[in-house]
């Protein structure tokens, strides 16, 4: 089932190392984040052949994407993963919802398209969560 969230590597338009420094970014952005959103954007490098730890340095709370060309495949990635990373503390705040609407904004992501990401998130986490309780025995 963890394939079927991650698929964008094979999308001609997805740029691995883009991606990376947005998750390095967005980790970095939130102050309130620690290990567990680091790990996440460490194993999300990895899955990619990147060393996140020589672009952590590189990436600061400044660090701007708006010269880079970010095609639509990495910006939805990065948006899905915002989304994820705002969602590990099990609360997608209102305040962390409008920063992944700014990055949006500022991607070119219509809002719309970041709301039904969102549901997809939710859909899939819940989906996760189905499956390991039909694995503990547990009906659904």
């Amino acid at each position: 089932m963890a394939d079927i969230m991650h698929q964008e590597g094979d999308h001609k338009d997805f740029d691995a190392e883009i991606y990376v420094k947005f998750l390095i970014m967005v980790a970095k952005a939130d102050k309130d984040n620690g290990p567990r959103e680091f790990d996440f954007v460490k194993k999300q490098a990895k899955r990619f052949g990147i060393n996140a730890e020589a672009l952590w340095d590189e990436i600061d709370k400044k660090f701007s994407f708006s010269r880079l060309k970010v095609s639509r495949a990495t910006a939805l990635a990065v948006l899905r993963d915002c989304i994820i990373l705002a969602s590990l503390d099990g609360n997608f705040a209102l305040a962390e919802k409008e920063r992944t609407y700014t990055y949006a904004a500022k991607l070119n992501i219509p809002r719309l398209d970041v709301d039904h990401l969102e549901k997809w998130v939710m859909d899939y986490h819940d989906l996760k969560e189905r499956w390991k309780k039909l694995l503990d025995g547990y009906l659904i």
